[in-house]
């Protein structure tokens, strides 16, 4: 299982209640769902979960936002500031308004009944009753069961085999993972800061408690399991190859690539070439094809 000192070396603002809840509930949720078995899993899991929950900080939706602000995060929702202006700093009439009559939300005041709660933000009616299912909580009766500490790591879990994520980790595509929990690619770069952070500190898949060995954040072990390399048309992580060079050249003047130049396909490279792709309406591979080099002239 991990340990304390991993957990609080990548997510140092976790209050107590929520690290000794990680640790005491964690590992028979994370051996359920089958995160723990793998590294590459377990990576992109607390990764995604750093993102969603601003580092084990939040398990609760922030929805008092100001007018300005419900301008940028729903452009459609809100098109000007007159509109915006008659849900800011109101959480309840906001979620109401946003989530109501979908994702399983039928009643009135549902949408801020099953606002997002959780590590992972568990969003709508429909999502609290499977997940709840799962994780054995009747969660579509009683909602505030999700933002408590003691179930938040259960939830997550639930919601990772729900989901059906591990299939995207162990092909190594962080981008469908992402689609998978937020339904798009929103905050793609900040959860890959947070994959770097993760994979600085997990570096093997976690042995079961009852194992006489142990496991530290500075393993360098030869039984360490790497991620695997995406599929064909892209270089493996460690392997520098001078067309990905040129494409980051050219994806850093469009302003798409924010990464170092260094030769290496990765996941900012992959979220790049998939940015990319969509705006060229091209094949959305995330991978340096024969068509995006031709498009890219690389």
């Amino acid at each position: 299982m991990l340990t304390r000192a991993q957990i609080k070396g990548i997510f140092p603002k976790a209050s107590e209640a929520d690290v000794d809840a990680f640790l005491t509930f964690g590992e028979d949720a994370l051996k359920k769902s089958g995160i723990i078995d793998v590294v590459t899993r377990l990576q992109y899991f607390l990764a995604q979960l750093g993102h969603e929950s601003n580092g084990l900080t939040h398990r609760e939706e922030n929805l008092n936002y100001s007018a300005a602000r419900l301008m940028e995060i729903w452009p459609s929702r809100f098109p000007t500031l007159d509109v915006a202006k008659q849900y800011e700093r109101n959480p309840e009439k906001l979620a109401n308004f946003v989530y109501g009559g979908r994702m399983g939300n039928m009643n009135d005041g549902d949408g801020y009944r099953f606002r997002g709660r959780g590590y992972i933000q568990l969003t709508g009616r429909d999502a609290y009753r499977e997940v709840g299912r799962i994780a054995g909580l009747n969660l579509e009766n009683d909602p505030e069961l999700a933002a408590k500490p003691e179930n938040a790591i259960k939830i997550a879990c639930s919601f990772w085999t729900w989901k059906n994520i591990n299939p995207a980790c162990d092909v190594g595509d962080f981008t469908a993972v992402t689609k998978k929990i937020n339904g798009g690619t929103n905050g793609l770069n900040d959860r890959l800061q947070w994959l770097s952070k993760v994979k600085t500190v997990v570096t093997v898949a976690p042995k079961p408690a009852t194992s006489t060995a142990t496991t530290t954040s500075t393993s360098t072990a030869s039984t360490t399991t790497a991620p695997k390399p995406d599929p064909a048309d892209a270089p493996a992580e460690s392997i520098s190859n001078p067309a990905v060079m040129e494409a980051q050249k050219k994806l850093t003047r469009l302003g798409y690539y924010k990464g170092m130049i260094n030769g290496i396909y990765n996941q900012m490279m992959r979220a790049a070439l998939w940015a990319f792709q969509k705006d060229e309406d091209l094949p959305q591979t995330g991978r340096l094809d024969a068509r995006t080099r031709e498009e890219l002239n690389v």
